[in-house]
């Protein structure tokens, strides 16, 4: 498990660092193509990576009825929450409620429509498998539910690389961390995830105001 594990991690990080790699496009929509491209790639690889995980026991799960009440309810919870943290975030450690990370992922998806299922759909699953399963789920195992849940969050926030927004990305990995905790079902906060980044670029496409919705969170 280790060995795969490590393998996703290095995956994620290769998907992640590609547009550094020479060759790859620059602007435009050849870009947005390109990168949508590595983003499906890599759930295929991650996803054959984890098909020994069916057959593993993975520990008390929430029933379905549930899970499926955490996945919807959850989406809403994750808007409060960042609505809460971009509040504290601007009005009393007078960041920005812009940002610019956001703003050019926006832009990417305008450039290349096929862009927007790598960020609203294949970035949440990579994510949630990454951060939520791998991180979480192993440091819970040796330092309990909230230092794991903190420092995976962490690392969460700090690969978006957008630190003057590090409060709002914490908010949403400790949540996500919790649902996980609560239901031992990715597929919930997949769910979560992906809705919520969907609706946030549905909006900003249909509106065209990016501004207005720039601090919520994107999946790179």
């Amino acid at each position: 498990m280790v060995l795969r594990y490590t393998l996703i991690v290095l995956v994620y990080l290769i998907c992640f660092i590609s547009p550094l790699i020479p060759g790859f496009p620059k602007g435009g929509s050849a870009s947005g193509d390109a990168y949508a491209a590595v983003f499906f790639l890599t759930l295929i690889i991650v996803s054959l990576l984890l098909i020994p995980e069916r057959t593993m026991f993975r520990g008390p799960l929430a029933s379905l009825g549930e899970s499926i009440a955490w996945a919807i309810c959850g989406v809403f919870i994750l808007f409060v929450l960042q609505i809460a943290a971009a509040l504290i975030n601007n009005l009393i450690l007078g960041q920005p409620l812009q940002s610019k990370h956001t703003q050019d992922v926006v832009q990417l998806t305008r450039n290349a429509p096929v862009f927007i299922f790598a960020v609203s759909i294949i970035g949440p699953m990579l994510e949630e498998i990454v951060f939520r399963k791998i991180f979480f789920g192993s440091m819970k195992k040796k330092l309990g539910f909230f230092f794991a849940a903190l420092i995976s969050s962490l690392i969460f926030a700090a690969f978006h690389f957008d630190f003057s927004h590090l409060l709002i990305y914490l908010a949403i990995g400790f949540f996500l961390c919790y649902a996980y905790h609560k239901t031992g079902r990715i597929w919930v906060t997949m769910f979560m995830h992906a809705a919520m980044n969907a609706i946030v670029v549905l909006i900003s496409l249909s509106v065209r105001l990016p501004n207005t919705v720039s601090w919520i969170h994107w999946p790179m």
